[in-house]
């Protein structure tokens, strides 16, 4: 990033450098352009040999910029500090970074950021609409959920589409490059969306019981009002929900495209074997409460085995949410592509490896990447709700679904407290 006048034209000039000779001419003129080429190639050759590759990037300790953080080699890249607001990325999506950029009672406004572009290219986005119950108290940084692209926005500057997943209830919003408003799903009862993904022609959504929908942009019947969208976005269901119990329950959920087209759902959960048995008691025990004094009991007795369960389930919610599992499923369309026909839970990922959290979810191929762990998911905090506690994002690692092990790719040397939390980025 330049910061006075002389670096900035250094800057301008060295980007358009193609040929390692070229920076030599270049720093041959003084020490001063000698450093800055010097400095200005590593970057530039760090980034072409990363290229496509996922980066994590990461808070510094002293919570000016942030760094990349190779998962293979376990280094920070000390000489990237970006240049980034000091708040939770909402989404990571072909290079881009999204931020909330700006809140008001009524708007919300996202800002994406490429760092990798020069003098950080970016963009602006209309304001999303927020109602009464999108209002609350982490409707900053922590009121976006999840942010993704359809394509490349340097590559495809005219023809890029944006997806988001908003408010308390994490509703999905739309918008075209071009358009000066977004395009909104009506709340779908009693869900709340997990994940969205741009999946060959449609947008697919799902909650955390694996209800999927695919949302297509409908023309308004009737316009109301002249500063809104001509569209609205019209969810068909292609696969129904799990029954809502505890055990089908996941705590996040994923849809992820791998590398021959096929469509994956990765369930991730929190909850091991002996919290998910008290949760089950203490809805057992409150329920029979209600039923004690329907029939004109005191449900007291009820109620203090209930207090008991609870205080015992919360006290082992107060330790950091980490991840016990995962489970992966293999979904197939039936032939008109309206619905799915199958869907299959798999054991292994035929070799390739996913990277899940607040990124675009994506799936590369062992032979590009022999130095990570085949059949395994590479996993981020997914902090949202929990972003105040004291030990602060550290629930990432590795899950390899073949033998159902953890191992960690990054653990911060320090505490991440009310810092933003780490995602992964691919460099372009």
């Amino acid at each position: 990033m330049a910061t006075t006048q002389r670096d900035y034209v250094l800057h301008e000039i060295t980007k358009r450098l193609l040929k390692p000779s070229d920076y030599v001419r270049f720093g041959a003129v003084c020490k001063g352009w000698h450093s800055f080429a010097h400095k200005s190639y590593k970057q530039k050759h760090l980034l072409y040999i990363h290229q496509n590759f996922p980066l994590l990037l990461i808070p510094t300790e002293e919570q000016e910029g942030r760094s990349l953080y190779n998962i293979t080699q376990g280094m920070v890249y000390h000489q990237f500090q970006l240049n980034l607001p000091n708040k939770r990325c909402c989404g990571s999506s072909y290079g881009w970074l999204f931020f909330v950029d700006k809140v008001t009672k009524s708007t919300l406004e996202l800002i994406l950021i490429n760092p990798f572009l020069g003098d950080s290219k970016t963009i602006k986005l209309p304001p999303i609409n927020l109602n009464n119950e999108d209002i609350q108290d982490m409707m900053d940084h922590y009121g976006v959920y999840k942010v993704i692209l359809s394509k490349d926005p340097y590559v495809s500057p005219h023809d890029y589409e944006v997806a988001a997943l908003y408010g308390s209830l994490a509703k999905l919003t739309h918008y075209k490059c071009g358009d000066k408003y977004w395009s909104y799903a009506k709340k779908a009862k009693g869900t709340t969306l997990a994940d969205v993904i741009f999946y060959k022609d449609l947008i697919l959504a799902l909650d955390r019981y694996d209800w999927i929908i695919n949302f297509t942009l409908e023309p308004k019947a009737r316009i109301q009002r002249t500063n809104c969208s001509l569209w609205y976005l019209k969810w068909n269901t292609i696969m129904r929900k799990r029954p809502s119990t505890i055990r089908n329950y996941a705590c996040n959920a994923y849809l992820v495209e791998n590398s021959n087209g096929d469509l994956l759902l990765a369930r991730r959960f929190y909850w091991g074997e002996d919290l998910i048995q008290a949760r089950e008691t203490a809805q057992q025990l409150n329920a029979a409460r209600i039923q004690d004094i329907a029939e004109g009991g005191s449900g007291i007795a009820f109620l203090e085995e209930y207090k008991k369960i609870e205080e015992s389930m919360y006290t082992k919610e107060g330790d950091p949410n980490l991840t016990v599992n995962f489970e992966v499923y293999r979904l197939s369309f039936s032939s008109d592509g309206k619905s799915l026909s199958k869907k299959i839970r798999v054991k292994t990922l035929d070799g390739e490896i996913l990277f899940l959290g607040d990124n675009n979810s994506i799936s590369v191929s062992p032979s590009k990447y022999p130095k990570l762990h085949p059949n395994s998911i590479y996993y981020t905090d997914d902090y949202v709700h929990y972003y105040d506690l004291p030990f602060g994002s550290i629930d990432n690692g590795i899950f390899d679904i073949e033998n159902e092990s953890f191992d960690k790719h990054y653990f911060p040397s320090f505490s991440t407290k009310d810092m933003p939390t780490p995602i992964f980025v691919v460099v372009r």
